[in-house]
């Protein structure tokens, strides 16, 4: 009897966004509840290659490859077989389609079938034709929330019954920050305001091995009702926090007087975010459909009151601890900023609502959710099993 061996696809390591986070917290959790499997972990590039070498029922291997349709389709079930694999599992969506080994994946969202324009041709006939594929290959899946799984059964074809939410959380470093000094030197590196309306956004798509724009994003919005927020009286500037954003408004024809009152920041690691997040006075998320909002977790265990689309997982996951809005009307944005600004009591009852609610989700329950389905499709070894057998 020997202990049950899984294959990770751990390509999305590599990425510097919301889907990387994920899957390295997933898994540092997921390694720490379970020590009876032995995991190996594929890479495309050496960038992650030492993210887990303290665990020692862990092995990483880098498996170079230009294409990610060949790493996925040939590379990955090939180091599967070699190792005696009893499962492959992905932190995101596609499998080895040829491969005899059970495969679990996790469904990251539904914006290409609500929000089609906001991808090229070629990713929204790939999904279409692909995502049910890999559906139906799949043995389980996990989502990171009900209204991706509500999506993906409407437009999709998934079926429920194979199917259970395991959503993610903030990293731990997301909490309220009592050290004045680095708050302090955190805003002088970044020339922050001194009080400021914070966000956080993108320009284009991530993972992809070429920069197309990505209009999900929903800044030209944002910053128009921040321009009817100030015509308003509002008094605050708005923090944009994410790289080439500037850029990008500005090559759609923003200009300096559209921008007035807006600091860009540029890039800062996802480590140091945490310290805008309790320095502002609050936090506006305008994307236009978010599965998981990632940032609305983040400000909430922060302690910072926010302010979310209406549409997506944001509801489900604010649950009345945040302002919602309409991302699409402009009017509804500026109405937004303007009431948290002017009701102090608003923001501190919403900071503690928000900080309450992000005791709901946490790395671990993540993983607990993770390895109960896991061990639906294969049954761990315990490792007292094993002694037994070897005594």
């Amino acid at each position: 009897m020997n202990p049950r061996t899984i294959c990770i696809m751990g390509r999305l390591l590599d990425q510097e966004d919301g889907l990387g986070v994920y899957s390295s917290n997933l898994l540092r959790n997921l390694f720490d509840l379970d020590r009876d499997s032995r995991y190996l972990v594929l890479l495309r590039t050496n960038k992650c290659a030492g993210l887990f070498e303290s665990y020692p029922n862990v092995q990483t291997r880098v498996i170079p490859s230009r294409s990610k349709l060949w790493w996925d389709q040939v590379s990955v079930p090939r180091a599967a077989r070699r190792a005696g694999a009893d499962i492959i599992f992905n932190p995101k969506f596609s499998l080895p389609l040829l491969s005899r080994i059970p495969g679990v994946f996790v469904l990251h969202g539904s914006d290409w079938y609500i929000n089609p324009g906001n991808y090229t041709w070629w990713d929204n006939i790939y999904i279409r034709v692909m995502m049910p594929i890999y559906i139906r290959k799949a043995a389980r899946l996990l989502s990171i929330s009900q209204v991706a799984i509500d999506d993906l059964v409407k437009y999709a074809g998934l079926d429920p019954r194979k199917v259970r939410p395991s959503y993610g959380a903030a990293s731990a470093h997301f909490r309220p920050v009592k050290d004045r000094k680095s708050l302090r030197e955190f805003a002088e590196r970044y020339r922050l305001p001194e009080r400021f309306i914070l966000t956080v956004g993108r320009v284009y798509h991530t993972g992809h091995d070429r920069l197309d724009e990505y209009p999900g994003g929903n800044n030209e919005r944002l910053i128009l009702g921040f321009r009817l927020y100030h015509e308003r009286v509002g008094k605050l500037p708005l923090v944009v926090i994410g790289r080439d954003i500037e850029k990008y408004l500005r090559s759609h024809g923003f200009d300096d007087a559209a921008l007035k009152g807006v600091h860009f920041t540029g890039f800062i690691p996802n480590v140091e975010i945490v310290n805008a997040y309790n320095l502002a006075e609050f936090f506006v998320l305008a994307t236009l459909y978010e599965s998981f909002p990632l940032p609305l977790i983040e400000a909430m265990a922060c302690g910072c009151p926010a302010m979310v689309p209406s549409t997506g997982g944001c509801p489900e996951l604010a649950q009345g601890a945040a302002r919602l809005i309409d991302p699409l009307d402009v009017q509804s944005i500026a109405s937004g900023l303007l009431e948290l600004e002017r009701s102090e009591d608003l923001r501190t009852q919403m900071g503690a609502a928000g900080l309450e609610r992000a005791k709901m989700f946490s790395w671990r329950r993540t993983a607990e959710v993770t390895l109960r389905i896991l061990d639906e499709v294969a049954p761990r070894v315990k490792a007292g099993a094993l002694r037994e057998e070897g005594s």
